[in-house]
């Protein structure tokens, strides 16, 4: 049986929106995931002390059958391949994948940390989720995320995104669908 696994993804160097959906393809493509879900992508503020210009995030949902820590040597994998380079923290990132709940999965270990510990302290990651699976619960906390949305205030800021013409209209044969 497949795990329930909810993967943040987020770009905002080069190319974000291509960045994002290519992430999805590489994540899709392994034999141990199964596409379930595909949030909206989002234009978000940085949360970071770094300057930097604001990113496209979105949420996929996949039944994964594997281990977490085979998941997170995934996501790290194909990061590395798009280019991501790890110098700056909280700085700008041509692909940034997070593993944010798998099942109702609570770990904490030096490598991983799940449900990710920011998860309820960011709108980037709360809006998609919900609009993936508006009653869903926080593992560690035992609440519904859609609760700590409304505690967030108005500083991030989280805007549906509106490809440009520049982007190409999905081709209806691709694996993944650009939403749900």
């Amino acid at each position: 049986m497949a795990h329930t696994a909810f993967i943040g993804i987020g770009s905002n160097l080069g190319d974000p929106y291509r960045n994002c959906t290519s992430s999805v393809d590489h994540i899709v493509k392994d034999s141990r995931a199964e596409f379930v879900a595909l949030s909206s992508i989002y234009v978000t503020s940085p949360v970071s002390p770094v300057a930097q210009g604001d990113f496209l995030n979105c949420v996929l949902r996949v039944g994964w059958h594997g281990s977490p820590y085979e998941l997170l040597a995934l996501l790290v994998e194909v990061e590395t391949r798009m280019g991501r380079v790890r110098d700056v923290p909280l700085g700008p990132r041509i692909i940034d994948l997070d593993i944010l709940l798998f099942d109702d999965l609570v770990l904490d270990d030096p490598h991983l940390t799940i449900p990710h510990p920011r998860l309820h302290e960011r709108k980037f990651t709360l809006v998609p989720i919900l609009e993936i699976d508006p009653a869903i619960l926080h593992p560690r906390l035992k609440r519904p995320l859609s609760e700590f949305l409304d505690g967030l205030g108005e500083e991030q800021k989280v805007r549906l995104y509106e490809p440009e013409a520049s982007h190409e209209i999905p081709d209806p044969s691709r694996t993944v669908p650009p939403h749900r």
